[in-house]
């Protein structure tokens, strides 16, 4: 057994189940072809009215026998927060044994997880551990840690299927984890459930017994939209921190100061938020970019030095994002990294993870508005090689570039790029990127 990393699960576990990353992809064409039913509600565009109204929305569909696909009800819980209650209880209230609350099992059942995180006890009572996890707050924390200690020796934990095994209790490291990512977390150490690591859990509970543990950002906000955003990324919707940067100045770039900063590579979101999916794991990617966009140089910098790394795609999609004359900058200079070296580099990361970086998520257009497949396969390089993916990622970058996004990497047309930056990157025009929503 070792100890794991900074947070302990992989950056390239696949993302939720199959079924969540299929409604995923459903919601790209409901994206772009329009939904059956308007849910949408915005940090910057809500009222407790229209929340009740989105609620009750959900409701009429389920008694009609119809799935509200697109209806996200902790998605509404988040930006609602306590004013959310009276009209998660109408849905959480229902029987999941007959009529509506039947054929809409999934979200009443979210509905009900979200008030056990706004502190009704009721519904917070046998919880499981991933809905604990979920909650995040310093009881969960300590109910997360104490059944690790008092399950460490426990064999049973260990369920063998054969070809494979798998550990709860490495799930309950991750869950512990999913609460570092969201929150500061002081002290909080870095261990299994070795005898060893279990001395250095009971040591942190020791020590923070009766004092507060986790310390999420959004408690810190004055302004009531960077309040909202700060909450829905504490909730797992970690595309608000790019809400965040986006609406700029001071304090933006401190409030996002107060997120967890794992110092390592991680892969950024901008991506199909679904209900029941997780996208927890994109919060530190996201970080990195946002302060990256305020002029923090060392997020920067540490983007730049990834393109060495087993997470260059990643990193070529943040520069992309980021855009400007640095970022293009850096990724001309990325031409020179040995084709070989990063695909060597993203093999050892990927390990044996199917979805790997980019094919993991259902990604947005960064250059669009429409989620076109082969649009977004050009921006992630899903099937392309690092050096094509850096020759078309900078083709859209730019204006008049010297060749069109899907052009082939040759080494003449590598050198033309080089050429071409070398004489126009003090006068070079750059693409901005369209303006996007990131709720």
């Amino acid at each position: 057994m070792t100890t794991k990393n900074w947070f302990a699960f992989s950056t390239n576990d696949h993302v939720g189940t199959a079924a969540a990353r299929m409604l995923a992809a459903s919601l790209i064409l409901i994206a772009a072809f329009g939904s059956v039913t308007a849910i949408a509600q915005t940090c910057g565009n809500w009222s407790p009215e229209q929340l009740a109204t989105s609620i009750a929305q959900i409701q009429t569909s389920c008694e009609h026998n119809e799935m509200p696909y697109t209806a996200d009800v902790l998605a509404l819980a988040s930006i609602g927060d306590e004013q959310a209650i009276p009209a998660l209880h109408k849905l959480a209230d229902w029987p999941t044994d007959k009529d509506g609350g039947a054929v809409c099992q999934g979200w009443v059942n979210a509905a009900r997880l979200a008030l056990a995180k706004l502190g009704d006890d009721d519904y917070r009572a046998g919880r499981q551990m991933r809905d604990v996890a979920f909650i995040g707050d310093d009881r969960a924390l300590t109910e997360l840690i104490e059944f690790l200690i008092a399950h460490a020796k426990d064999p049973t934990m260990y369920q063998d299927f054969g070809d494979y095994g798998y550990d709860i209790r490495d799930a309950i490291i991750s869950d512990i984890d999913t609460i570092r990512r969201r929150r500061l977390v002081p002290d909080l150490p870095v261990a299994d459930y070795s005898d060893s690591g279990v001395a250095q859990w009971k040591a942190y509970l020791e020590k923070h017994k009766g004092q507060q543990m986790t310390f999420p950002a959004y408690a810190e906000a004055i302004d009531p939209y960077l309040t909202c955003l700060a909450r829905r990324v504490d909730w797992g919707f970690p595309d608000a921190i790019l809400a965040i940067a986006a609406r700029g100045g001071n304090s933006a770039r401190q409030l996002l100061q107060l997120f967890p900063n794992s110092g390592k590579p991680e892969a950024m979101g901008f991506a199909v938020s679904s209900p029941f999916g997780d996208r927890r794991k994109s919060i530190q990617g996201n970080l990195q970019v946002a302060l990256a966009q305020l002029g923090d140089d060392e997020m920067f910098e540490q983007i730049v030095a990834a393109l060495n790394s087993g997470a260059a795609y990643g990193s070529v999609r943040k520069l992309e994002f980021i855009g400007g004359k640095r970022a293009v900058d850096a990724l001309v200079k990325a031409l020179d990294i040995s084709e070989e070296a990063v695909q060597k580099a993203r093999r050892i990361e990927c390990g044996p993870w199917t979805y790997c970086y980019p094919n993991e998520q259902a990604y947005k257009p960064i250059w669009g508005t429409v989620p076109y497949r082969s649009q977004i396969d050009l921006e992630t390089c899903e099937t392309e090689t690092f050096h094509k993916c850096l020759t078309g990622v900078l083709s859209f970058m730019v204006k008049d570039p010297p060749l069109q996004p899907g052009a082939d990497a040759t080494p003449e047309n590598i050198q033309k790029w080089k050429d071409w930056w070398a004489k126009n990157k003090d006068h070079a025009e750059f693409v901005v990127r369209p303006a996007q929503s990131f709720e």
